[in-house]
């Protein structure tokens, strides 16, 4: 499997929930940096938490547009659209039933045994809140 099916695969995992197929493509030090987080996440299970919690406010369906990348490097296009079903920690219930759809692009890096060390997010969290009317 090279890099770029690795990487679907992890997305495919994460939109699906099946998280025993998520766990064993991250790397135990792996790094998750999302425009939405204080600071980074470090460790696989600390990420697999913020993936899990990520579920728990939202229900989503993401589109994968593109895929590419080399080996160890991979950047995904993706499109994110779901709905609010909890809100998120720190913002008001005002926020559920809200709809979303933006676009985000995430970069992976992954080691020589094909684990992913780094996912970073960047996303388009300006129209995710205009959506949802509140800031993260």
């Amino acid at each position: 499997m090279n890099a770029c099916e690795i990487v679907a695969r992890y997305l495919s995992a994460f939109w699906e929930l099946r998280w025993d197929d998520l766990v064993p493509l991250l790397d135990d030090r792996a790094v998750y940096v999302d425009p939405l987080l204080p600071a980074p996440v470090e460790g696989k299970d600390a990420i697999c938490e913020i993936l899990v919690y990520c579920h728990e406010w939202g229900e989503y369906s993401g589109e994968l547009v593109s895929i590419f990348g080399s080996e160890t490097h991979v950047a995904a296009e993706l499109r994110i659209r779901g709905r609010v079903v909890k809100p998120p920690e720190g913002m008001s219930e005002t926020v559920v039933g809200k709809s979303f759809d933006f676009i985000e692009c995430d970069v992976f890096e992954l080691n020589a045994e094909k684990r992913i060390v780094r996912q970073t997010i960047y996303a388009d969290a300006l129209s995710l809140q205009q959506q949802i009317g509140e800031v993260f």
